[in-house]
């Protein structure tokens, strides 16, 4: 009887062997497969790290290299209304040269469109 048993065992397992086995190969292969992707990744990733952070460290260098003197407020004021200035002197300088009032009443008027 025992032996009757294990012999039925035996081809219930013959049988199922082969069903359970193929899936159980497909699986492995994929979740091999996704494993290698992941780490063909995380390896592309880890150099874009490494060149963004030499690029960052290489502009890092760069802006304490360059010595840069910025302009106070009121040395920029001063340079736009000097800018200011000459361009009024240009706008009248032109309206004389063409001697029209209406020419230079056109140059002070921003145009609406």
């Amino acid at each position: 009887m025992l032996a009757d048993t294990i012999q039925s065992m035996g081809a219930v397992l013959g049988v199922l062997a082969p069903l359970i086995a193929v899936p159980l190969t497909l699986i492995t292969f994929y979740l091999r497969s996704l494993r290698e992707h992941q780490i063909v990744c995380h390896a592309q990733l880890e150099r874009r790290l490494e060149a963004f952070e030499s690029e960052l460290a290489e502009l890092r260098r760069g802006l304490t290299e360059r010595d840069r003197d910025f302009a106070t407020k009121e040395e920029w004021l001063r340079e736009c209304m000097y800018t200011r200035r000459l361009l009024d002197e240009l706008r009248e300088n032109a309206a004389r040269s063409f001697g029209s009032k209406e020419f230079a009443r056109n140059l002070r008027e921003p145009r609406s469109e």
